[in-house]
């Protein structure tokens, strides 16, 4: 598991961003905590990213049209900073200039229900409810409800999902749970 850092003032920033960025900014912190970095590359709906000039070192992920994370990779220590979530503007390259006392371990920003996971990974991997559904043997149907929070997930449900998706199942099964072990892992 990875570590993840943000730096202090991410939790006041995200108090002023609408609640579908901080949710799926939760989704991010919950991949990269279990997969890495690496796994946002297959989730074409974060185009995530190398930057230049200033920012050559750092990487971007879009949390939507208008808001990206900011962040960089540490190798040796496996931990991953998360410099800033912002507009698409990206003035100054921030690493270099913050030191590692102004980062701090993540924490939860926003509360996930287990439906809004599902279709926000469906969304990121551009799928429909459609194509889910063949990729994870679940009908198009039970998907929608899945959604909808309108069922209960189940652990084999769950499963199908995950390996759909190719991730933990606990991403999509304890939403709320993640945020815990984000915090103990740090």
């Amino acid at each position: 598991m990875w570590r993840i850092r943000e730096h202090r003032d991410i939790e006041k920033i995200c108090r002023g961003l609408p609640t579908a960025v901080v949710k799926k900014y939760e989704v991010w912190k919950d991949i990269v905590f279990r997969h890495g970095p690496e796994k946002l590359r297959e989730f074409p709906g974060f185009h995530d990213e190398k930057l230049k000039g200033k920012r050559e070192g750092e990487r971007s992920s879009r949390l939507s049209l208008q808001y990206r994370v900011i962040y960089a990779v540490e190798q040796d220590v496996i931990t991953v900073y998360v410099l800033e979530i912002t507009p698409h503007n990206y003035l100054g390259g921030l690493m270099k200039t913050r030191r590692q006392a102004e980062f701090v371990p993540a924490k939860a920003h926003a509360k996930l229900r287990t439906g809004e996971v599902i279709r926000m990974l469906r969304e990121l991997k551009g799928w429909t409810q459609a194509e889910l559904a063949t990729r994870s043997g679940i009908s198009a149907t039970n998907i929608s409800l899945l959604e909808n929070d309108k069922v209960e997930i189940g652990k084999k449900r769950a499963e199908q999902l995950a390996k759909a998706f190719d991730i933990h199942p606990a991403i999509i099964m304890f939403p709320e749970y993640e945020a815990k072990e984000i915090q103990k892992a740090a």
